[in-house]
């Protein structure tokens, strides 16, 4: 270590030069400085219990308009059962899981089909149909186990997400040919309309992110173009 000022060569741990008098400057510091914390703080969600609250006041309150409406004007509930179910079903899908801090997807989406599943079957009996068990039920129970394996796949399994990207692209495609049948079945219209075309956007989609998960440049390509 040198002066800064004389250029004299200093003795470990001295303060000033002995020659003339300049305070030493150390240009290594022996303390350690980091520019970012060894840990990062754990964040959390915010609470979204006020809005909870917001649609809970709001989907009630349109609740009591509907049914004064209808009771007033007609003596019974009339339209006034398909806004009080979708309401129903707005608040289950949107306002339920507001009221938790981690809300888990592989439970509130079998509930969120659960409650459309019943706005359905409502509206069925309303209009005295008979699809309800040959094709909205079967479709919505399709769905409900097609995305809940997609969630859970999606957060239990820590690799592979292209192939698993892939496979869900397959089954989607399947899943419109599905929705056909049971079209098919309830109101006798011809097989293989449309479902073909969607089962072949996907399929080919689906196959292409399972092609692409067996070679490890277009994998990683992909892994980074989205963030898997």
């Amino acid at each position: 270590m040198y002066c800064v000022k004389c250029g004299v060569r200093l003795q470990d741990g001295v303060e000033r030069c002995p020659l003339c008098d300049t305070p030493v400057w150390n240009p290594e510091p022996t303390e350690e400085y980091h520019n970012y914390p060894d840990t990062f703080p754990q964040q959390h969600r915010e609470s979204g219990i006020p809005g909870a609250i917001a649609l809970t006041v709001v989907c009630t309150i349109a609740c009591i308009v509907t049914l004064t409406v209808c009771f007033n004007l007609y003596g019974t509930l009339r339209w006034g059962g398909y806004v009080v179910f979708a309401l129903v079903l707005f608040y289950v899908i949107a306002a339920l899981p507001l009221w938790f801090r981690e809300p888990k997807g592989e439970v509130f989406i079998p509930i969120d089909h659960a409650a459309a599943a019943l706005y359905v079957l409502y509206i069925c009996h309303k209009t005295g149909g008979h699809w309800y068990l040959s094709f909205a039920l079967p479709v919505i129970l399709c769905s409900c186990i097609l995305s809940t394996a997609l969630i859970c796949l999606l957060k239990y399994v820590k690799h592979g997400r292209v192939f698993i990207l892939g496979g869900f692209l397959l089954a989607l495609g399947g899943f419109t040919v599905l929705v056909e049948f049971f079209e098919h079945l309830s109101f006798g219209f011809r097989m293989f309309r449309w479902s073909l075309y969607s089962f072949a956007g996907f399929g080919s989609v689906g196959l292409f992110f399972l092609i692409a998960g067996m070679i490890p440049p277009l994998r990683q390509g992909i892994q980074k173009r989205f963030f898997f």
